[in-house]
């Protein structure tokens, strides 16, 4: 087992701003000791504008844990977690859009909210996609075969845009009136 004439090592990251510790794994080979693995791995988390971090702090949650998943090789458990997050999101914005028919929206499935609650065209067309897609990455059989968790991402980021554009044209028609 090369694992076993391995060496492993505790580091501190030298930037000022980390100071975090991981551990890195050495194996044996014919040149010396080589670099296999470091863990723990950081996660690069995407940028998300604060306008919707504000508006679904559980979509952001659940989103840096699908992301924590899929840049650990976890492949088969981030899709889902991304399905659950843009659940959060849409039913998230669809309550501040609706907010005397929260109970319903919270208990109504995803498509439904989108069907009944989502008045812009552009945020529903990408949402029924983010809907199918995720979908597709919980069950045994998929039925968008040509489609992965990058065209998911792809989505739910598009959705991310509808949604801040609306909701920042929003604040400005609000705040400049006629």
């Amino acid at each position: 087992d090369s694992e076993s004439h391995g060496v492993q090592a505790v580091f501190q990251c030298g930037f000022n701003g980390c100071k975090s510790y991981f551990v890195g794994y050495f194996l044996a080979g014919p040149g010396g000791l080589r670099l296999a693995q470091v863990k723990p791995q950081t996660v690069e988390t995407s940028s998300i504008p604060e306008i919707v971090q504000k508006l679904s702090p559980t979509f952001i949650e659940v989103y840096r844990e699908a992301e924590a998943a899929k840049s650990h090789g976890l492949n088969q458990i981030a899709g889902p977690g991304y399905r659950k997050a843009f659940e959060f999101l849409i039913k998230d914005y669809a309550i501040s859009k609706n907010p005397d028919d929260k109970e319903r929206i919270e208990k109504s499935f995803s498509g439904n909210v989108v069907k009944e609650f989502i008045e812009d065209i552009r945020i529903q067309k990408v949402a029924k996609r983010v809907l199918w897609l995720g979908n597709d990455e919980s069950h045994y059989l998929k039925k968008w075969v040509n489609h992965n968790t990058e065209d998911l991402i792809i989505l739910i980021r598009l959705a991310i845009g509808w949604i801040e554009i609306e909701q920042l044209s929003n604040t400005y028609e609000v705040d400049m009136p006629e």
